[in-house]
């Protein structure tokens, strides 16, 4: 934060800046000086920047740009998870302030739920290689409604796919740290109840932050908590859940499917089992891909950026501690 006298100077990646110009500056003409950061991490024109928006730049260019200007107090990242961004910042020896993205794609990764858990209920794998095979063939289809959804970690993607579930008539549980209800989740659960609400699910959405605590928090207990017929469907990191107990899981029957958007490892390879075990369907860890999502994090950034200019609180600020 600077006194209301002073131009700051903020860091913005040249495709932004290119997409949106002078988007970032309008936060207040007269205060902000935008110098854009090219790919390799530069910055020439960049005299002492105050605040960088950090784009998909590669971790080299990070450093550099850090290492150049150790005058930056705030960085905002496109990500929403930063278990990748926290060691990077470490390792540069920054110690300010970091935000994310978390819940700002939230819209279409929901969307991406429903989608999957829809597949599944109406069997539509099985229906799309009878029209490839031409055969006139049928499937016994289920409904959404009167399921129950169970969300392990609701943060604000959470909250809208409880919107979108109960909107089919699903009951939707979750957890979360606080165990605090929320208005489309009315009963949540601490994380040490994980195992009390497994057990009553239809559907599983792992959508919990990746840290120390949650790597692998999905594992052979977990999955054989589940019902026979339960489908997990992972969004959030591909190291929360436990691979080869989930292809275990699969091919053993202990649950009836696996809808996938992120993997571990990541990008999984062509030999790998998931990709045919019964039940699985895998995406590129597209779920929250949208035409709308460049825009969505730049107004969030310039929200943000007019808030800090005022000296109030930012939104989505990360504690490295908790590590999200």
């Amino acid at each position: 934060m600077t006194d209301g006298d002073t131009m700051v100077e903020v860091l913005v990646p040249g495709d932004v800046e290119q997409r949106f110009p002078g988007r970032v500056a309008a936060v207040s003409p007269t205060r902000i000086r935008v110098v854009t950061v090219a790919e390799d991490g530069s910055a020439p024109g960049a005299t002492a920047p105050k605040v960088l928006l950090r784009g998909f730049f590669s971790s080299e260019a990070l450093r550099r740009v850090l290492r150049e200007h150790p005058s930056i107090e705030w960085m905002h990242s496109f990500a929403a998870g930063v278990e990748h961004v926290l060691p990077e910042l470490s390792e540069c020896g920054y110690d300010g302030t970091i935000t994310n993205s978390a819940g700002i794609h939230a819209e279409p990764i929901a969307e991406w739920v429903i989608l999957m858990m829809l597949a599944h209920a109406k069997k539509l794998p099985e229906l799309l290689e009878h029209q490839r095979n031409r055969e006139w063939k049928g499937e016994r289809s289920e409904e959404l409604g009167g399921k129950t959804l169970g969300i392990v970690g609701v943060g604000g993607i959470g909250n809208a796919i409880a919107r979108r579930a109960r909107g089919l008539d699903m009951e939707v549980i979750g957890t979360r740290t606080s165990g605090k209800p929320t208005e489309h989740i009315p009963e949540m659960l601490t994380p040490d109840r994980l195992h009390e609400m497994l057990p009553r699910c239809d559907y599983v959405v792992v959508a919990t932050p990746l840290t120390s605590k949650t790597e692998g928090l999905i594992g052979e207990p977990e999955l054989r908590a589940m019902k026979p017929e339960a489908v997990i469907l992972n969004i959030a990191r591909g190291r929360v859940v436990q691979t080869d107990a989930l292809v275990r899981a699969l091919s053993d029957g202990w649950i009836a499917g696996a809808c996938l958007d992120v993997t571990d490892p990541e990008p999984l390879p062509s030999d790998h089992p998931l990709w045919n075990a019964p039940g699985a369907i895998v995406t590129a860890h597209t779920s929250g891909s949208s035409p709308r999502s460049m825009d969505r994090v730049v107004g969030f950034f310039c929200e943000n950026l007019g808030l800090w200019l005022e000296g109030k609180p930012l939104r989505n600020v990360v504690d490295p501690e908790r590590e999200y």
